[in-house]
């Protein structure tokens, strides 16, 4: 193949036909025809070899006459033959031919790099290799003072013996030299020495790439401004239909499109499209328009490399710093550029881990074996030293760390009695999650630094993912450090609410989310939304979700400013929990619905199936939209299918899903879905865990749903012991339980029993949120109810009377209301008090029962109130 690489058809005419004489060069056969000139191959009989000839008319204009055309073009023609390299193909000779020059080069006899590409599959490692090569040869062409301007796979060859030469300089310009300007600050294109390769119109209409020779004078090419460009049609113009742009578009850099200076930078942003493309098939900027590909380029939006890509992410790194939009935010020169894909961080971190451990094998001859391992692991021993200050890790023998002191008397002076046994709970909870990071990192670290059994790659996403962890755990430990009443309640659950580690040693799971923005600039601005986002949801967990909810909304927007998608829908999920929590239902189902499409957009599924658990609980429990919210469980579940499994997450929406049923009045299903929920959690946490004693209690609610009394009086006692022992006796999480197992106590029979239940449960409540609280309520009706049940009516009206006051004015559930009504009016006429009172209580229940479809209440009271008609 000639060096230009494009065979024309046999039916086009060629200018000049086989044994014309271009100089000494004796033409074999045409191979190339452009706007400006043709290639030929052709014979050089002095040196008995086979030469391409590339023939390029000069057309005076723009104020140049023809032979100042000539006379500069044969001036550039003869800067591109001072060229040698040998990743360049060669020029041996340059002169004038009639009112032409010509440039004289070698014939290789080999393929393109687009053919190689596609002859078969290449490794990573081979396409680097291929192009650093390539990179070399346009390095020395800058060094020449040359800028290519149209560096693409089909401008590459490769020959018999796996040389690679660069080709086709037809577009080259040499860099301005005089005055202040050289060939760092580029120059503007002269419209004397242009070769446009331009698409023939039968190729694919959504290939930009180039497959016809076309000259056209350069001076017709590069648009002044965009707008002038679009005012002429060109932008929405099919790529394959480019008109007289300089180069080729889809490789094109920004200034190319914008008609300012070129230089050397220029070629290094084409030759990154190049690799970029040959790396991971599909090329770096979206566009089958003009207008979409220069206003994809111009503004620099880079595509997100494809999912199942075994690209390291250093070398998209390298690359995205290549494709910045303006010229000097690029690599300073292309050196620069093939020295950092040369730098592959795998292989430079493993030599030194070679190095260091040939001098421990050293000093093992000296001082014995056991040395070696004591120089190897510092390698990968930093994990304790990045949770200094966070969560320090214990050491035996040592004072407990600073950090501990500090947030366990930040919670004992809240005034809590359980102040100390939430610590207790929250330190144990917190040393093990540290442990469990300091062992993955070190694991992490190895395994790519040690072992080599792992790529610097998937080094890099199991590390940022460990760094997202722990942003979250010191956002925690900060807010602990100065806590509030409110925090102290609520520690435990924030502390069992920080993200899990098991994702960051899930390579598939890590693959398949969309990976942090590669521009620094960007990346800087999500960390740091990020961080504030770890405050917030620390906030909230920590029970501050009203002042949470304030925030709330301008991380969001911030978020929509900075564009990232997968941070868009995070603080959206976080925004949703926190509206839904504050109780306005509308505007979080709103946020969480948004947040699962935006998460699904960013192909962010673990965030994907989190919200639609979460929207199960806020649409199908708390809205009661059944079908909804079943709808979103399924949802969730074909999600977490897809992504393998998350364990705790499938817990919780196991557990959602059981309060729908229940609330449905589907209680067989409701008891199968929390018994998974429970025994996923007890796997995965262990059987002492709080968190699975949150899963025994609403076990039992559903199983006494059931009339199953006993064995929800066995799980509630086990919900008790697990919440006591982990958040202390006089946590508010306690009072549901005690006040869940006076319930069942009553319904088996032993109010006695119940009423102590019942009085755990109003004490914590009193003393934690208040004597008229809506949930004191609960305690007091279940105190009535049990003294009527002990027979001693009288003793029933004071807290009857309370709840009576608090739900008339708190509560929106009418069935609670008919419930303490109709307690209180048993108790009023069984002590003989205020018989007409009691009278229209009843009958007030009983009309919300009927109204609530709850025949068998309404009939038990329509009964009650026919016995005492005549009393």
């Amino acid at each position: 193949m000639a060096s230009s690489g494009h065979p024309i058809p046999d039916s086009v005419p060629a200018t000049l036909t086989r044994g014309a004489a271009i100089g000494r060069y004796i033409v074999l056969a045409l191979v190339g025809r452009g706007g400006m000139g043709e290639v030929y191959a052709a014979y050089d009989p002095e040196l008995d070899r086979k030469v391409a000839v590339k023939l390029l008319r000069v057309k005076p204009g723009n104020g140049v006459s023809l032979a100042e055309g000539r006379h500069r073009t044969l001036r550039e023609a003869q800067a591109i033959a001072r060229l040698s390299h040998s990743n360049v193909v060669v020029v041996y000779d340059v002169g004038t031919f009639e009112d032409k020059v010509f440039i004289a080069m070698e014939y290789v006899e080999g393929n393109t790099v687009t053919y190689w590409l596609q002859a078969r599959q290449r490794t990573w490692q081979e396409i680097l290799k291929v192009f650093m090569a390539a990179g070399s040869g346009l390095a020395a062409a800058h060094e020449k003072g040359l800028v290519h301007r149209d560096f693409k796979t089909d401008n590459v060859m490769i020959d018999r013996v796996g040389q690679v030469r660069v080709m086709d300089f037809g577009l080259a310009r040499q860099a301005e030299k005089s005055g202040t300007r050289d060939a760092a600050a580029g120059v503007r294109p002269s419209p004397a020495f242009a070769l446009k390769i331009v698409s023939d119109t039968t190729q694919q209409p959504n290939d930009p790439e180039t497959k016809t020779l076309t000259l056209r004078p350069e001076s017709d090419v590069v648009p002044r401004s965009l707008e002038g460009a679009s005012s002429s049609g060109m932008f929405e113009a099919r790529l394959t239909r480019t008109g007289a742009m300089m180069g080729t578009p889809a490789y094109m850099a920004p200034e190319q499109f914008l008609g300012t200076p070129t230089d050397a930078r220029s070629d290094q942003f084409s030759f990154c499209i190049a690799l970029y493309e040959a790396l991971y098939g599909e090329r770096p900027f979206e566009g089958n328009t003009m207008s979409s590909l220069t206003a994809n380029v111009v503004q620099g939006n880079v595509r997100d490399a494809p999912a199942n890509s075994k690209v390291p992410l250093w070398i998209r790194r390298v690359l995205l710093r290549g494709l910045k939009p303006r010229a000097k935010d690029r690599w300073a020169s292309m050196e620069e550029l093939i020295a950092a894909l040369g730098k592959n961080p795998t292989v430079s971190r493993r030599r030194w881990v070679v190095v260091l451990g040939g001098a421990g094998m050293l000093l093992g001859v000296v001082a014995g074996g056991g040395r070696f391992l004591a120089h190897r692991q510092p390698v990968c021993a930093g994990g304790p030293e990045k949770l200094a200050g966070i969560w320090d890790l214990p050491t035996d023998g040592a004072p407990r760390p600073a950090r501990h002191d500090q947030i366990q008397k930040a919670f004992i002076e809240t005034g809590k009695g359980y102040a100390r046994d939430v610590f207790a709970t929250v330190s144990r909870a917190l040393t093990k999650y540290a442990q469990d990071w300091a062992a993955m990192y070190k694991d992490a670290c190895e395994a790519t630094q040690i072992r080599g059994d792992q790529s610097a790659d998937v080094l890099d996403l199991r590390m940022s993912c460990l760094e997202e962890r722990l942003q979250g755990v010191r956002a925690l430990t900060d807010l602990f450090a100065t806590a509030s009443p409110e925090v102290v309640e609520n520690a435990v659950n924030a502390a069992n609410a920080v993200e899990p580690l098991d994702r960051c040693a899930d390579v598939p799971l890590l693959r398949a989310v969309v990976r942090p923005p590669e521009d620094p600039i960007v990346r800087g601005n999500v960390d740091k939304l990020r961080r504030r986002l770890a405050v917030l949801k620390a906030r909230f967990d920590s029970g501050q979700w009203k002042s949470a909810k304030k925030d709330g909304w301008s991380i969001v927007n911030e978020a929509r400013t900075i564009g990232y998608k997968a941070l868009m829908a995070e603080t959206l999920a976080q925004v949703g929990v926190i509206l839904i929590e504050s109780g306005e239902l509308s505007s979080g189902e709103q946020a969480l619905t948004d947040a699962f499409w935006t998460a699904d957009a960013a192909r962010h599924d673990e965030l994907r199936a989190e919200t639609a658990a979460n929207l199960v609980y806020a649409v199908g429990y708390l809205q009661r939209r059944f079908a909804d919210g079943q709808r979103w469980a399924r949802t969730a579940e074909t999600v977490l299918d897809r992504m393998g499994g998350h364990e705790l997450l499938q817990a919780w929406l196991l557990n959602d899903l059981g309060s729908v049923l229940e609330a449905q009045g589907m209680l067989e299903e409701a008891v199968e879905s929390h018994r998974k929920s429970l025994a996923i959690k007890t796997r995965v946490l262990g059987r002492d865990h709080p968190d699975v004693g949150v899963s025994e209690g609403n076990l039992a609610v559903s199983l006494q749903g059931l009339g199953r009394n006993l064995e929800s009086l066995e799980h509630i006692n086990r919900a008790i012991l697990l919440l006591e022992q982990g958040l202390g006796s006089g946590h508010p999480a306690l009072a549901v339980q005690f006040n869940n197992r006076g319930e069942v106590l009553n319904a088996i029979g032993r109010p006695s029993e119940a009423l102590q239940s019942f009085e755990r449960a109003r004490i914590i409540w009193e003393r934690e949120v208040g004597g008229e609280a809506r949930f004191l309520a609960y305690g007091l009706t279940g105190i009535g109810v049990s003294y009527l049940a002990e027979g001693r009516p009288a003793s029933a009206l004071v807290p009857l009377e309370r709840a009576f006051r608090i739900r008339e004015a708190q509560e929106t559930d009418e069935a609670r209301r008919a419930e303490t009504k109709y307690a209180l009016a048993r108790a009023l006429w069984e002590s003989n008090r205020d018989r007409a009172r009691a009278r229209l209580l009843a009958e007030q229940a009983q009309r919300s029962y009927a109204k609530l479809g709850s025949r068998r209440t309404e009939s038990e009271i329509a009964s009650w109130l026919r016995s005492r008609k005549s009393s």
